[in-house]
């Protein structure tokens, strides 16, 4: 299974994406990489299915019609917020046709880390608390393709820990994990390959850096480009 891009333009009143082309596999982990306004978030948009492009051509298994296959969870998740998460897991199980019994939703919930909060209302949550509640309701779906928008900034150590367990299981299960995000220590330590935004282009590689190198590599590709 995999996902493919080529030659992909997305135009405002210039090129913000010019030719993006790379191929996604599942089973792995990605990062997305750039500086802000490199148009990473505008890439996942396209990717989801809710931004048009104006070129190109976005495949999945060599079909063109992929948007169900995939789960958006947005940098500002949205929840409703005058149901508790619990609440929110449950009605997104329900809509879905998803059976679950209680001692199964709470079984999910403790392995989500949702246990402390889950019966509070969402409209509480702080925005760590959000992106976590908004990661387990994208699991839930089970979609092929998972695009997270900086899912990590804020969270607790622990919970970061959590969370990338969460992801590499889930990326080993079959599935394509594509991460957006600015820390290069997370993305040294969770993906298998990594995907840099500069000047419209995309750069891929896989992630056999440590830290340091991945380091030098992003800020050598972003400040020279092409």
């Amino acid at each position: 299974m995999k996902l493919e891009v080529s030659n992909l333009i997305k135009r405002y009143k210039t090129p913000v994406l010019n030719g993006v082309s790379f191929q996604l596999q599942s089973g792995k982990i990605y990062c997305l990489l750039g500086r802000n306004g490199a148009g990473k978030t505008t890439l996942m948009k396209i990717l989801s299915g809710s931004l048009p492009f104006d070129e190109g051509v976005v495949l999945f298994d060599g079909g063109k019609e992929f948007y169900r296959e995939v789960v958006y969870v947005p940098e500002t998740p949205v929840l409703l917020e005058y149901l508790t998460g619990y609440e929110n897991l449950d009605f997104v199980s329900k809509l879905n046709h998803i059976p679950m019994e209680p001692a199964e939703m709470n079984e999910y919930i403790e392995r989500s880390g949702l246990s402390s909060f889950i019966d509070k209302l969402a409209v509480s949550y702080s925005h760590g608390m959000k992106h976590q509640l908004a990661l387990a309701i994208a699991q839930l779906l089970g979609p092929k393709v998972l695009l997270l928008d900086e899912p990590l900034v804020s969270l607790d150590p622990i919970n970061i820990r959590l969370i990338r367990e969460q992801l590499i299981h889930y990326a080993r299960q079959g599935h394509i994990v594509l991460i957006s995000t600015h820390m290069i220590p997370i993305a040294s330590r969770i993906s298998d390959e990594i995907l840099i935004l500069s000047e419209g282009t995309v750069f891929q590689s896989r992630n056999e850096f440590s830290e340091e190198e991945l380091e030098a590599y992003v800020l050598n590709i972003m400040n020279v480009g092409l």
